[in-house]
């Protein structure tokens, strides 16, 4: 199994089974808005875990990612760090949500009369370009968190790797699965355990870092003009045939 193929299920586990938000607070719509939906819950880390079966030899094994991912340790500190990263972004936005949220409640409490002048007028057009200025910013925040877990996931993957070779090569396994892919499985050929003690044995924390974004250019900034194009040569290339000559025009009688 390629590292890509495992860390796109691990992404998958991962969003299903957060019990946090994953996109940073909401924003304060101009206007009201329909609910957000919610995120499904996750199971409580207490709840009861099948027992291991005594391992089957067999050519296709089964492990499952979300398990892998909660209870190893590795996982666990993977979890924990990711969550601090999107908390420092969430109280990052939290002051600007603050401020368009106020805004929003003077600019509600204005009279129907009162909205018509061009002072009200001016204060709506200066929210709106508040509120626009704060999507940028969370858009740009969301993208930091979204390379932040796609990066930690793959540094999750090559340590989860090694592991997955060597209870393949014990178990004499030819081909993994993703315990979510198979309908049904005989617990034996179920290596999650396995698979959970060795990473545990190898690796205890990831390397999760905050991820950075190039820095968008400056509004106003005219782009970089391009370079001039060579212009070709009027003489022609050794060897080429020469241009005809142009046929005499006969003097009109």
């Amino acid at each position: 199994m390629t590292n890509k193929a495992i860390l796109a299920g691990l992404m998958a586990a991962l969003l299903a089974g957060a019990a946090q938000a994953q996109a940073p607070i909401p924003v304060p719509a101009p206007a009201p808005t329909s609910s957000p939906p919610t995120t499904p819950a996750a199971a409580p880390p207490n709840a009861a875990r099948p027992t291991s079966a005594p391992a089957v030899l067999s050519p296709v094994v089964i492990y499952d990612l979300g398990r892998l991912i909660q209870d190893s340790t590795a996982g666990q500190d993977m979890r924990t760090k990711l969550q601090a990263i999107r908390d420092q972004i969430n109280r990052e936005l939290e002051p600007d949500q603050r401020q368009l949220q106020s805004e929003l409640n003077a600019i509600r409490a204005t009279s129907v009369a009162d909205a018509q002048t061009p002072a009200a007028q001016a204060r709506q057009e200066a929210f709106q370009r508040l509120y626009a200025q704060f999507q940028q910013k969370q858009e740009r925040l969301g993208q930091v968190m979204q390379l932040t877990e796609r990066n930690a996931l793959e540094a999750f993957s090559n340590a989860f790797s090694p592991a997955m070779q060597q209870a393949m090569v014990t178990r004499n396994a030819l081909v993994a699965m993703q315990a979510q892919q198979v309908e049904a499985f005989v617990p034996g050929v179920d290596m999650t355990g396995d698979l959970i003690t060795r990473l545990n044995a190898t690796t205890k924390t990831i390397n999760v870092v905050r991820a950075t974004l190039p820095t968008p250019p400056a509004a106003g900034t005219a782009p970089a003009a391009a370079a001039p194009r060579p212009v070709p040569p009027t003489t022609p290339a050794p060897g080429a045939p020469l241009p005809r000559q142009p046929a005499s025009v006969p003097p009109r009688s």
